[in-house]
């Protein structure tokens, strides 16, 4: 029998994969009282870096558990942000939905090409 040894692809080209991997929210929250719809992530201080979501001018909360910050929405960034720090370590980013898709490539070509499709009828019982 001629078994083959599997290839296995080494560790570096499977970790840079997944850096390019973008942030899954675990839920959304939605404020009538300053009328934004938000995403909530839970992720490591590394992986909220570099998703490029929150701007570098604003400083992360301390190590300590609990600690957190808050960004209203001003002229330097347009958009509500929040970080916890929560008692795992890693931290909790509430932000607005618009600044995700904003900065979601992917998701800008999904929507553009629905939005091109001439044929593509999102209204029921539309004749085409």
């Amino acid at each position: 029998m001629n078994a083959k040894p599997k290839r296995e692809p080494p560790q570096a080209a499977q970790s840079s994969s997944q850096e390019t991997q973008p942030l899954v929210p675990i839920s959304s929250w939605t404020s009538i009282a300053i009328g934004i719809t938000t995403y909530v992530f839970e992720e490591s201080e590394a992986a909220i870096r570099q998703s490029g979501l929150v701007p570098e001018w604003v400083s992360y909360p301390a190590e300590r558990p609990g600690n957190g910050i808050a960004v209203p929405a001003n002229h330097a960034f347009p958009s509500y942000l929040k970080l916890l720090r929560l008692e795992s370590g890693r931290l909790r980013l509430v932000i607005d939905v618009r600044t995700v898709l904003m900065g979601d490539s992917r998701f800008q070509r999904f929507l553009g090409g629905l939005t091109a499709d001439a044929s593509l009828s999102l209204v029921r019982r539309e004749s085409v």
